[in-house]
């Protein structure tokens, strides 16, 4: 359903969820974003989120390319 922009910034702390009550349609604890996010930065990279209500969202994982091996 996307996110407000106001929630954009708190999505990726630990057990946070935006869509909290009793019509919330999914589970969960609130920490698969923010261990995403942790493993992405750790390797060097970030993950990432643009978003419209009522349309959707998009996450956008970005890592370092990778030094080729020699032959």
């Amino acid at each position: 359903p996307g996110i407000a922009a106001a929630d954009l910034d708190r999505i990726f702390d630990p057990f946070t969820q935006v869509h909290e009550g009793l019509r919330r349609s999914a589970g969960g604890t609130g920490l698969g974003l923010a261990i995403s996010r942790g493993f992405a930065r750790a390797m060097g990279g970030d993950l990432t989120v643009e978003s419209e209500v009522g349309v959707g969202s998009t996450f956008t994982l970005t890592l370092p390319q990778a030094a080729p091996h020699p032959a």
